[in-house]
Formats: C-alpha cells, structure tokens, sequence
C-alpha cells in the first residue's frame, strides 16, 4: 500500500497544460488530475521549475523522435519534497527535498547492452522525457520512478536547483566528453544561454582560458563578470577570425557548442590541431556539411556530443553547487501561472541565464 505523504488534493492540482502544439499562447492554466504513486513511484510537490529550450521545442511540437499525448504537461527539471511513494520504493521518504530527472530510465534491462548499468542512463534503450513522453514539471506535482530521482543537498535552495542542473549537468558532460585540461583555451558559444553561461563557470573552475561567444556585447559583459577571459560578438564578428587573433593565430583548443548551423562550422575552423568539439543540441538547423578530409583527417579534430546527462553527472553538479564551487544565473522568475510569458522571453533570446518557474 502506498505510505501517506504530504497532504494533497487527490483531485486535481494547478498546471501549465497544452491541449495543442503551437506558440507559448497553448500554455493553459489550468486545473488537470493528481497523478498518484504506483509501484516503484515517487510522487514529488514542486515548489520551482526550470524552464528550459527543450520545453519550447516539446510545446511547438518539433521534437521528432517522439510524439506528445494530450493533455500534456511540460517541463525537465524541477525541485520539491517527496508527497508520497508507492510500493516498494526504498530510497526515498515523505518530506525528503529531491529532483527529478529528465531521462527516466528503469535502471535495467534485459537488452544485451544495459546502457544504464555502464553509467549511460542518458541513452537508456526504453527510457522516457520528462515533460516529453510523460509529464513534466510545469505543475504542482509530477510522478517519477525512483530510479530517476536524487535527493537535493541542504545547502542548494530549490529555487538554484531548478535552475542548475540541467545546465550545469550538460555543460559538465560536455567539457568531460572532452578531458578539458587547466592549460586549454576553451570557446564557449551562446554564452548568455542556460548551458553557455554554465560552460563559462566551469571552464574557469577548471583553470582554463575562457573564450566566450555570444550575440550581444551585454551578454558579454555579463560573461566576463562570469569568468570568461576575452569575448566574440558573433553576430558583429567572424568568429574564426576573432578566434585565432585571441590565440595568436592557433586556435582554441576545445569549443563547448550549443548553437549549431554556421557557428559550428566557424567554430570548427577555430579548433587548433587535435583540437576538440563537444555539442549537445542547436539553436540553428542541426544539419551542417562538414569536410571530413579538412577537419578529421588533417587537423586530427575531435568532434562528440551529448544527449543530455548521465545520473552520475548530475550528482557530481549537485555537489559542485552545494559547496558554491558553481552559481546558477537567473535572470528571472515567473509564478507557474505564467508560463507562457517564461516562454515568449526565452524564445527572445533577451536574457542571460536561467528562468523559473515559481510554483
């Protein structure tokens, strides 16, 4: 039988709903049914949501390897207590401050390669999106299995948590994908982004020389009072160009990218010899031509990405931030009721940082 938790309305709660792919206007606020613990269930009371590039992607309806069931509610990442958990759950209590997890894996399975049991629960065979193929976090309580659960460290708020782990997470997994070393000069592209601005407080972390990319000379301002060393104007400046004149005509040794199209073909030509890429996602289309003879071949180029976080990660952020090591950056925070206007903002591009959702 599942244990009592936090006092709850069975009935319904309050949630940001789409009955419909479209612009941020399909965000309803509404009233939809509790979801309740099963076996092996969480059941988690939200006090804040991130709101990340990924939600607008899932509510305009171009995310194309899975498909959205309505009503659906949106939303990776979040921060709450623990309101009830089902049979069998063990590693969790009532009242205990977690965060779910965007990649809900099962943690096993009979495939001949068990990608969760080698630490890459990120590409689990039968996993699930949070705020995807299930729902999210844009609501006062959201469901998940334990395995995709961690609990919050006291010293981070819910409020940062909600804020940083995505981010962070995946800025982490990228500068790993790529043994960043403290000797390497590190271009961090879309720097007043959620991942770019993050990108920038690890590179510093890690000692390196921080290069930052952005489209405004206020976004970065905002980097180097972050850490980074020196900064491009992509939209005013050829990137490569700017690039090798920073690095005295050898290129950067790694690129952390996130926006794709041109400026991943620019930042590749910004690259030393055996230089590095690590991507995960794009701003721009995600197709772009590559000259592997060029690139590959006869500047021994790495090029890897990520798709989003394994678990181990995000504990690892998750300790970085408690020890205040890292520092979330929020530009700014809605009520739940809001959260189409979190989206036209991201959408705009007119921030720097992260946006929350208070719920």
């Amino acid at each position: 039988m599942m244990t009592a938790g936090i006092k709850t309305n069975r009935g319904s709660m309050k949630a940001a709903v789409m009955h419909r792919h479209g612009g941020p206007g399909v965000l309803a606020f509404e009233d939809i049914a509790t979801p309740s613990a099963g076996p092996g269930e969480v059941l988690i009371k939200l006090t804040a949501a991130g709101v990340n590039r990924f939600d607008t992607l899932v509510r305009s309806g171009n995310v194309p390897n899975a498909s959205v069931t309505f009503p659906h509610i949106p939303g990776v990442e979040g921060a709450g207590l623990v309101a009830a958990v089902g049979d069998g759950v063990t590693a969790f209590k009532v009242g205990q401050r977690v965060i779910p997890i965007l990649t809900v894996s099962l943690g096993l399975c009979d495939k001949p390669v068990c990608y969760c049991a080698q630490g890459h629960d990120n590409i689990c065979a039968k996993f699930d999106k949070l705020g995807h193929t299930r729902w999210g976090t844009y609501a006062e309580y959201v469901r998940v299995n334990q395995f995709s659960l961690l609990p919050l460290p006291d010293a981070l708020s819910d409020l940062d948590a909600s804020a940083a782990v995505v981010a962070f997470a995946t800025a982490w997994e990228l500068f790993k994908k790529v043994s960043v070393r403290a000797e390497d000069t590190v271009l961090v592209n879309a720097a007043g982004g959620a991942v770019g601005s993050a990108g920038v407080q690890i590179g510093r972390m890690l000692g390196c020389r921080v290069i930052a990319s952005a489209g405004s000379d206020d976004k970065l301002a905002r980097a180097r009072q972050l850490g980074a060393d020196a900064g491009i104007n992509y939209r005013s400046q050829d990137l490569t160009a700017a690039a090798r004149e920073l690095t005295g005509g050898r290129g950067v040794d790694v690129v952390i990218e996130g926006v794709g199209g041109e400026i991943l073909r620019q930042s590749l030509d910004a690259l030393a010899p055996n230089g590095r890429c690590s991507t995960a996602g794009s701003i721009a289309p995600t197709e772009t031509l590559i000259d592997i003879r060029k690139y590959m071949v006869r500047s021994q180029i790495t090029l890897t990405g990520s798709h989003f976080t394994p678990k181990e990660s995000i504990k690892e952020i998750l300790r970085m931030l408690a020890r205040g090591a890292l520092r979330p950056v929020i530009a700014r925070t809605f009520p739940l009721r809001e959260a189409n206007r979190a989206h036209e903002l991201l959408e705009s591009r007119d921030l720097f940082g992260n946006i929350v959702l208070e719920v």
